[in-house]
């Protein structure tokens, strides 16, 4: 299918819908670059912008610090070890994410409508956020009871997109059945294609409309709503 193309929408006879987080049902780029800043802070090295922190993040935490260490090393011009600075950083970085997961993050408008909205079917979560961070964001905008499954970035061995995740949400529901991925990233729309299930890539997240189509997506999104025209 060619995502990129206006046409008639093709109806889904989905059994799963499972939604990516961060980008997709809550913007938490302002809490991760807060809590990021205040870990530079204590290493004495120059912050990141939200900016900066959208393209970093999407691979799980261990990835994202990597690269927002990197990028403020080059800015600062430091000459300081990596590998040492690293380990302090991200165990640092988690401590105050775990702090401030909630401060700023907030829902896109129409998640709980469509959350609602397929009530119906089994939903579940798949992010490559840490489990623990992941529900307490859940708790915290009152959501956790929509799920059915949540994997988080630490829950398995492998994180998305390698189809163990998928593999694992399959067994947890007791079932294989087709699924239907909505998120973000081409990490995304990779973890739904390797494993021959239906791809949703949304363009309201962090990675560019260009990016999601290069991706290969069954479908693209501008608005939550518009699975309704998708997914029966």
């Amino acid at each position: 299918m060619n995502a990129g193309k206006r046409r008639k929408r093709i109806v889904i006879e989905a059994l799963i819908i499972s939604y990516d987080l961060d980008g997709t049902l809550v913007d938490s780029i302002p809490d991760i670059t807060l809590s990021m800043n205040k870990t530079l802070d204590e290493a004495g090295l120059p912050h990141m912008t939200a900016g900066q922190m959208k393209v970093f993040v999407g691979n799980g935490i261990p990835t994202m610090v990597e690269r927002a260490l990197k990028a403020a090393l080059a800015q600062a011009q430091a000459e300081k070890d990596f590998k040492t600075l690293y380990t302090t950083i991200l165990e640092r970085y988690k401590i105050h994410y775990e702090a401030h997961c909630t401060v700023e993050t907030r829902l896109y408008t129409g998640v709980r409508e469509i959350l609602d909205h397929f009530s119906d079917k089994t939903q579940v979560l798949i992010t490559n956020k840490a489990e623990n961070i992941t529900r307490k964001i859940l708790k915290y905008f009152g959501l956790e009871d929509y799920f059915s499954v949540v994997v988080g970035g630490d829950t398995l061995t492998e994180k998305k997109p390698h189809p163990d995740v998928i593999r694992h949400v399959w067994d947890k529901i007791g079932r294989e059945g087709l699924l239907c991925h909505v998120g973000d990233s081409p990490v995304d729309v990779k973890t739904a294609k390797d494993t021959g299930n239906i791809a949703v890539a949304a363009t309201w997240g962090y990675s560019s409309r260009r990016e999601l189509m290069d991706a290969g997506p069954d479908f693209l999104v501008d608005h939550l709503n518009e699975l309704k025209e998708i997914i029966a």
